[in-house]
């Protein structure tokens, strides 16, 4: 049985914009080595954050478009209507929806960086861990 994964929005920017083990979980998600589960709620936020000006000379050369990238994501991701569960753990209350997708997706793993989510170490029983772990579990 594949893996349920949801990725944090850095992790999912990351693998598009830097060669790294987030293009490399990008890849394995792909090739169909793991499942990624996303909320509209985290696609929104993804969306905003790749449409910042910081981003248009990365896109422009690697010849991208929001647009594609969010494609992208669309068309490897399995979309969750995550009910608001209004949970209030996290540190900024933005990454909340994060958990409330884990939780609504049933998923195996939080895929993070953020050192703030990652404090928390798990959520309802589910792992929060680096890309780096994740990889090795893939292998």
């Amino acid at each position: 049985m594949l893996l349920k994964l949801v990725l944090d929005t850095n992790t999912i920017v990351s693998a598009f914009f830097w060669e790294g083990n987030e293009a490399e979980l990008f890849r394995k998600i792909e090739q169909g080595k793991a499942n990624l589960y996303i909320t509209s709620e985290i696609l929104r936020e993804v969306e905003e954050v790749i449409k910042r000006p910081k981003f248009n000379e990365v896109m422009t050369k690697a010849n991208l478009t929001p647009y594609q990238i969010m494609q992208k994501i669309v068309s490897l991701s399995h979309l969750v209507i995550a009910q608001k569960l209004n949970i209030n753990i996290c540190r900024d209350e933005r990454d909340n929806k994060f958990l409330e997708c884990v939780e609504s997706a049933k998923a195996d793993y939080l895929i993070s960086g953020d050192e703030d989510v990652l404090s928390l170490k798990e959520y309802k029983g589910i792992p929060i861990i680096r890309t780096v772990e994740i990889l090795q579990l893939l292998e």
